[in-house]
C-alpha cells in the first residue's frame, strides 16, 4: 500500500541534498516528502526571494497600470468624514507630488521589508517554542519551514497579477486587488475599513498554509496533529485578535 503524501510519521532523514525545485514540487503534491527533503540542508533562498520578489512585482505592476488620478481621488475619498476638506486637499497634493513609478518603487520596497519582518517574526515564534520543547531546531530551520509553507500564498499573488493585466481602465484599488481574498470570495464588505479590511487582506490560501505547517511541524517534531495545529494557530490568533481589538 502506497504511503499517503500527507503522512506525518517520522522517517530517516535523507543524506543527498534535494534541489529547491524538487521541494517546490513536493510541497504542493507530496508535502510529507517535501518536509523530509527540507531537513537535509534547510534551503531558504528560493521561497524567501521568490515570494518577496513576486509580491513586490505585483505592487510595481499595479502602479504602472493604475489610473493615477482616479487612485488619488479614491484614496482621499476613502477617508470619508474622518478628515476635513482642508486635510483632504493636503493629502491630495502630497500624493500628486509622487509619480506612479516612484510610488510603485516605494510600495514594492515597503512590501519586501514588511514580508521579511513577518517571516522572521514567525520564525522567532517557533524558535521560542523550540526552546520550551527542546526539539533542537534553530532560526534557519524555522525560516525554511515558514517560507516553504507560505508557497500557497503565491496563488493569490498570481491572481492579483491577472487582475492588473485584465483591467481595461486602470481603476484598481489595492485593497480589492486579490480576487482570492475571503472578502472578495464570500463577504463583499467594504474593504477599506473594519472587518472588511481584515477579510480583504486574508487570502483563502491561508488555510492551505496552516495545513502544511501542521503537517510539517508534526513530522519534524514527532508531535500529534492536534498539538501541532494548536502551536501553528497561536500566531494567527494573536494577529487577528489584535486587529479585531483595533477596530
Amino acid at each position: 500500500m502506497a504511503d499517503s503524501p500527507y503522512d506525518v510519521s517520522p522517517e530517516t532523514e535523507k543524506t543527498e541534498s534535494p534541489s529547491s525545485l524538487s521541494i517546490l514540487t513536493n510541497i504542493i503534491t507530496t508535502p510529507g516528502t517535501a518536509f523530509s527533503d527540507m531537513r537535509v540542508d534547510y534551503p531558504v533562498a528560493l521561497p524567501l526571494i521568490g515570494i518577496i520578489a513576486l509580491n513586490a512585482l505585483v505592487v510595481v505592476l499595479l502602479y504602472a497600470n493604475i489610473d493615477f488620478g482616479w487612485f488619488i481621488e479614491h484614496m482621499v475619498e476613502a477617508q470619508g468624514g474622518d478628515i476635513s476638506n482642508a486635510e483632504k486637499d493636503q493629502m491630495r497634493q502630497g500624493m500628486e507630488m509622487m509619480s506612479p513609478t516612484s510610488m510603485g518603487i516605494f510600495g514594492a520596497i515597503s512590501v519586501a521589508i514588511v514580508m521579511l519582518v513577518i517571516f522572521c517574526a514567525y520564525s522567532l515564534y517557533y524558535v521560542i517554542v523550540s526552546s520550551i520543547t527542546n526539539d533542537g531546531f534553530q532560526f534557519k530551520q524555522w525560516l525554511s519551514f515558514v517560507t516553504w509553507t507560505s508557497i500557497p500564498s503565491l496563488i493569490g499573488t498570481l491572481a492579483s497579477m491577472v487582475v492588473v493585466f485584465m483591467s481595461s481602465n486602470g481603476q484598481i484599488s489595492p485593497e480589492t486587488l486579490n480576487p482570492l481574498s475571503l472578502n472578495a470570495l464570500f463577504f463583499d464588505f467594504n474593504a477599506m475599513e473594519g472587518v472588511g479590511n481584515i477579510l480583504a487582506s486574508t487570502d483563502i490560501s491561508i488555510f492551505w498554509s496552516i495545513a502544511l505547517m501542521t503537517i510539517g511541524y508534526a513530522k519534524w517534531t514527532e508531535s500529534s496533529i492536534g498539538k501541532s495545529l494548536g502551536i501553528v494557530l497561536v500566531p494567527y490568533v494573536i494577529y487577528y485578535g489584535i486587529r479585531i481589538l483595533m477596530l
